[in-house]
């Protein structure tokens, strides 16, 4: 018996008329699509940069009516430095009350679940309340930073960009990370720990591919500060250095101290982060109390406390005024974090990594004699320490006070102090970053595996078979023959009133024409009247068949995985969303074994 047609490459038309944008979503699927993901990601790291400059006007200008200088809370009376953290979270209490639950999710938090387990669909309308209450938080005094909510904005923005091209979902996840470095590089005009973030907390991948976009996307959000508020760095510190290399067991001594407080601070969040659930107006009240409180004897932890944390790396604060700083600033800050006041934990963790290495500095001028060591510098580093213990963020933490003090002696204590309070943190007391913890404690998922992040970073597009056809399931035997005549791997049967077609391989129903011809010359041969042929059942057909179930073509390869265990089936066909007829919405098929083989390679 022969074979049946032999297979050949597809020939156009298909299924996908791959033209113009089509053909750009097309590439993007794959893995190494390099090149147009780098225009997208320059695309996403302008606007993620202008949103995030809009967020710093929105929260520094209106304070110029009541701020003598910006952060300078200590400026204001005593009743006011209580009563602005309370109205403010008064009125961000009744705005959220008025929300759905799921329009009050914002934050890091908030991008890496969506990151997670949402394939990177940031909801507009959360980005908008991110904004405006982000903005409000840090107008009313509360001992946030303004880093959370501009990534929130970041993440959003290369969203949106995604969503507006209709862009597969692996390319969404990559633009949200480029708008995640976009706006620490905006925030802080750091690119180069604005890329390390995005990397090592958000995206947890370390690629070529997946670098070169977030670069490029960090250096427009870095291009986009520097045209609103010039290229000085934030902070204008001197270049000092480490005295003397006795200095190097304060400085362990320190790091010691800064991962104990990190565990503690992760802790407060851990235990509080459920109380989330409950009303937003009982518990901002709450952190606007405690805030407000404190804030009248410590005004310095009011606010950003960038002020605060300039005077730090100078050396201009006392001793008593650290220790009140540090512990009022850790009890404001876990406390709001925690209750989910709308605002970022990276500027504290630098005001309160600042303040416990000046304590340390002062201290060892205090016992060994003034001018031993260097409080600015001790500050510097303490600063490094504390952000990579309570972000687990090692070596963004690291190039984070490169940029910011553009001082490389910090480099060498820098990052003796960041081993030793990462490992105390992480080890010790068994925690990771705050971000991880806080979604363990709402019961979100965290870190995927290694095995889920390779297939998110692959869409079904670029893995499918096109070389399939769509028929009815009764077939006359001319147009059976036309349809293998296009040398097809699959042909999709469409059963209108079935709730899903069914997939035959073609060389099945090839196999069976050549059987039926044969047959028709066998009987011709021995003289038999040839009778008319009758059409061909194809799900009567002998063969390999399989049930598929529907997936839209944007998905991501753990996407088609996870909804062949949801649905049970032994197939899937990719459609393209438009509805109607299936020759139009079809667009691929994929069997269990075309994942398992990709991840075999």
């Amino acid at each position: 018996m022969s074979k049946g047609p032999r297979q050949a490459p597809p020939k156009s038309p298909w299924p996908i008329r791959e033209r113009g944008l089509e053909k750009l979503r097309l590439q993007l699927a794959s893995q190494d699509a390099l090149a147009p993901l780098l225009v997208m990601a320059l695309l996403t790291g302008a606007c993620a940069g202008i949103v995030t400059v809009a967020f710093r006007f929105a929260s520094e200008w209106p304070a110029r009516l009541f701020l003598s200088a910006p952060d300078h809370f200590e400026s204001l009376p005593h009743l006011w430095r209580f009563a602005l953290p309370v109205f403010s979270a008064l009125l961000l209490g009744a705005i959220f009350e008025l929300l759905k639950p799921s329009r009050r999710q914002v934050g890091v938090v908030h991008v890496l679940d969506r990151l997670h387990n949402h394939q990177a669909q940031m909801p507009p309308l959360n980005a908008l309340v991110q904004f405006v209450a982000g903005a409000a938080t840090l107008l009313g005094g509360h001992s946030v930073g303004r880093e959370g909510p501009s990534v929130h904005l970041g993440a959003a923005s290369g969203s949106w960009v995604a969503h507006k091209l209709k862009l597969p979902n692996n390319s969404a996840r990559s633009l949200l990370g480029c708008g995640v470095a976009a706006a620490i590089a905006a925030s802080f005009n750091t690119p180069l720990a604005g890329v390390v973030f995005a990397m090592e907390v958000v995206m947890l991948e370390y690629s070529v591919t997946g670098f070169l976009p977030v670069i490029l996307a960090a250096v427009a959000g870095s291009a986009v500060t520097q045209l609103a508020f010039g290229s000085e760095p934030i902070f204008n510190v001197p270049s000092i250095r480490l005295n003397s290399m006795s200095e190097l067991p304060v400085l362990l001594l320190c790091a010691v101290v800064i991962g104990v407080l990190a565990a503690l601070f992760i802790y407060v969040q851990r235990r509080i982060a459920p109380l989330q659930q409950r009303s937003p107006l009982a518990r901002f009240l709450a952190v606007g109390l405690v805030t407000g409180t404190l804030g009248i004897w410590v005004p310095e932890i009011l606010g950003a406390g960038y002020d605060t944390l300039g005077l730090a790396m100078m050396g201009k604060l006392g001793l008593a005024s650290l220790l009140a700083i540090t512990a009022a600033k850790l009890v404001a800050t876990s406390f709001g974090s925690a209750l989910g006041i709308p605002g970022g934990v990276i500027g504290p963790s630098l005001v309160l990594g600042a303040c416990l290495g000046g304590i340390a500095g002062a201290l060892t001028n205090l016992w060994l004699g003034s001018n031993t060591a260097s409080p600015g510098f001790y500050a510097m580093v303490g600063m490094a320490a504390m952000m990579a213990a309570l972000l687990n963020a090692p070596l963004a933490a690291l190039l984070a006070i490169l940029e910011l003090t553009y001082n490389p002696n910090v480099l060498f204590a820098g990052m003796m102090m960041i081993v030793v309070a990462c490992l105390v943190c992480r080890y010790f007391f068994g925690t990771e970053g705050v971000f991880q913890e806080t979604l363990r404690a709402l019961d979100k998922s965290g870190t995927p595996s290694w095995r889920q992040q390779m297939l998110n970073r692959i869409g079904v597009a670029s893995v499918m078979e096109r070389r399939f056809v769509v028929s009815a399931r009764r077939v006359g035997e001319t147009a059976a023959g036309r349809l293998i005549e296009q040398h097809p791997q699959w042909i999709l049967i469409d059963l209108p009133d079935e709730p899903a077609p069914q997939v035959l391989r073609a060389a099945d129903l090839a196999s069976f024409l050549q059987r039926r011809r044969e047959a028709r010359s066998e009987a011709a041969e021995e003289g038999q009247e040839a009778q008319p042929p009758e059409d061909i059942d194809l799900l009567k057909l002998p063969g390999e068949r399989h049930q598929p179930a529907p997936l839209n073509w944007r998905s991501t390869l753990l996407e088609a995985q996870q909804k062949l265990e949801k649905t049970g089936a032994d197939a899937l066909y990719i459609n393209r969303g438009y509805g109607g007829a299936l020759d139009n919405n079809a667009a691929g098929i994929i069997l269990p074994q075309d994942i398992d083989n990709f991840y075999r390679k």
